[in-house]
């Protein structure tokens, strides 16, 4: 019997690999925090690029505060992510050009199934087209996608898919308004604060 046969045998090996990636996983997490707490928008755009499946445009400015959970990440042209912003990119976040997200905005691509004996992960990637706001502390849940220049109101909590051009708010977001379909010509991102 090999060593490698003998380990695997042992009753505890499946728990203290799990222990060990855990640990893993704790020790990345803080050192993301602390790389993302440096007051450069710059070193933060460039400390995120360099992870696999992250593509964030330089022109974009990440203010401090800001908690990624490791994935794929894109984020287009003349966008701005706000202070205290939680992504989780587990299954993927893709955000378009010229896209606003304020303050303590949260998106999910992972939640528990609560059917489930286990109480197992599923989602999926969220999608954010051009255009579009996301106003403060509003949420958007696994495998939503927001259609072109539409806006998030402060506060709501996004279950499902947002057509463009539509202004969402509440719990579980409705459709409150319609916003006016025309060529938008801003970028979030022109106006940054330095040091945050």
């Amino acid at each position: 019997m090999s060593i490698k046969s003998w380990i695997k045998a042992l009753p505890v090996y499946p728990s203290l690999r799990r222990r060990i990636h855990i640990m893993g996983d704790a020790i990345s997490m803080i050192w993301i925090r602390l790389c993302l707490a440096i007051p450069s928008k710059h070193f933060r755009v460039f400390f995120l690029n360099s992870h696999r499946g992250v593509k964030i445009h330089r022109s974009v400015p990440v203010y401090h505060g800001i908690e990624w959970w490791k994935g794929p990440l894109t984020i287009g042209e003349g966008s701005s992510i706000g202070f205290r912003n939680h992504l989780d990119c587990r299954r993927g976040l893709v955000i378009g050009k010229n896209v606003c997200l304020a303050s303590d905005v949260t998106v999910w691509t992972l939640h528990h199934d609560y059917n489930n004996t286990h109480f197992s992960a599923v989602g999926g990637e969220v999608v954010i087209g051009d255009y579009v706001w996301l106003c403060s502390n509003c949420i958007i849940l696994p495998g939503v996608k927001i259609g072109e220049g539409a806006v998030v109101a402060a506060g709501a909590v996004v279950s499902r898919d947002v057509a463009p051009w539509t202004v969402v708010g509440g719990v579980p977001a409705r459709p409150i308004a319609k916003r006016d379909e025309k060529e938008y010509d801003y970028r979030p991102g022109e106006y940054w604060l330095p040091l945050l």
